[in-house]
């Protein structure tokens, strides 16, 4: 599988949204960019070229056959996986574990109590470092030269219109509607510079790679810059950003023996990095990942892996999106929340398959809707080990 990284960078404030909030006047935006977001944007770009967008039907080019099969290639059914840009250049990053906790004054302290659940030991909800009170951790982290931290989000702006009586194209009276909006630029001082948005694209061959990068060219202004606009509102001067992208690092493989040296037995975890969609054989959401619905996700699974749910912690969420060829909300679905943990064991005879299973999933997304970014899998996370909060614990609390 082919991988390319890409960065986004904002040239406008940018609405990114699932739903109107209860207030069916404000829309509130996310803080990230899903991949479906960019997906729809490009595909919408690529249909206007060549004049065969159905809402806009607008056609800004000429008709192109190679651009025309370049599409169906990235979009098709098993096409391009686009994943979800954050609003930081690591691209390292994870939602906090369901497992972890952080001070609730301090926020440099973060622990995770996976080895506690794994060893049946009790651990405090104190802090080891400064006896504050720990409460469940949320958001997003980075792993850097200082280890794990939380990831700055970009702040965001509340933007107030008046609503325009379509018959006499003027202000109507009595209608306003606010956009929340993620600010486009990022202070550094008194200057400020664009915030930019890092993700990356898998592609199942080095076809599919060459066809995005056709479309890429295809897009390009006389700036040699691939401009778009995306998110909501873009009519009305929102959503604009550049795009430049470059090959991918590979990942890094997973570490099985430090989590079986930690645990005390053969262990490995799988952290869902974006919403994993998935149904069980009647149809309806599965309530856990089991060994045999990852199997037949990615077959290749040993037969001794089965799920550990006393250190299996799972959170739910809503899903849904636009379809701009729809011209429709997308359906609301149920999915595992960033952040869910599964904890599987497994035969230490079969450790060099199970290795070589998880290094696959690395680059392989789980479920439903996958070419948008979701079911997108971490195993094996290093936070689990770098923090594990028995370690502050049984050194009193030292770093």
């Amino acid at each position: 599988m082919r991988r390319v990284k890409l960065v986004l960078e904002a040239r406008a404030p940018i609405a990114v949204g699932e739903w109107m909030t209860s207030r069916s006047n404000v829309r509130e935006s996310l803080n990230y960019i899903p991949g479906g977001v960019l997906r729809g944007a490009l595909a919408q770009a690529v249909l206007e070229q060549i004049g065969q967008h159905r809402s806009s039907r607008r056609t800004l080019g000429a008709h192109s056959p190679t651009l025309q099969q370049a599409f169906e290639l990235c979009f098709g059914k098993s096409g391009a996986q686009f994943g979800f840009l954050m609003p930081f250049e690591n691209a390292a990053w994870i939602p906090a574990p369901a497992t972890a906790l952080f001070n609730k004054q301090d926020g440099r302290y973060l622990y995770d109590t996976l080895v506690a659940l794994l060893r049946d030991e009790t651990y405090s909800m104190e802090c080891p470092h400064t006896g504050y009170r720990l409460e469940r951790g949320r958001g997003f982290l980075v792993r850097g030269e200082n280890g794990w931290s939380k990831a700055p989000m970009p702040p965001k702006h509340l933007f107030v219109r008046v609503g325009l009586n379509r018959q006499l194209e003027a202000a109507q009276e009595g209608i306003l509607y606010a956009i929340e909006a993620i600010e486009p630029f990022v202070l550094n001082g008194e200057a400020g510079r664009p915030l930019r948005f890092t993700g990356e694209v898998r592609f199942p061959d080095a076809q599919g790679a060459k066809a995005f990068e056709t479309i890429l060219n295809a897009l390009r202004w006389h700036d040699d810059e691939v401009h778009l606009r995306l998110g909501s509102a873009r009519s009305r001067g929102f959503g604009e950003v550049s795009l430049t992208y470059h090959d991918a690092p590979d990942p890094e493989p997973v570490n099985l023996k430090d989590f079986a040296e930690r645990a005390g037995k053969p262990v490995f975890t799988l952290l869902a990095r974006t919403p994993v969609i998935v149904y069980d054989p009647s149809g309806a959401p599965a309530p856990t990942l089991t060994p045999e619905l990852l199997n037949e996700s990615l077959p290749g699974l040993p037969a001794s892996v089965r799920l550990l749910p006393e250190a299996t912690r799972i959170e739910r969420e809503l899903v849904s999106g636009w379809s701009g060829a729809w011209g429709m909300p997308k359906p609301v679905q149920q999915a595992f929340a960033p952040g869910s943990v599964f904890t599987y064991t497994y035969d230490p005879s079969e450790e060099a398959a199970v290795a070589a299973w998880l290094q696959q999933l690395t680059v392989h997304a789980l479920g439903e809707r996958t070419a948008e970014g979701y079911g997108q899998i971490v195993p094996c996370s290093p936070y689990h080990l770098d923090t594990d909060i028995t370690q502050f614990q049984h050194s009193g609390g030292a770093q």
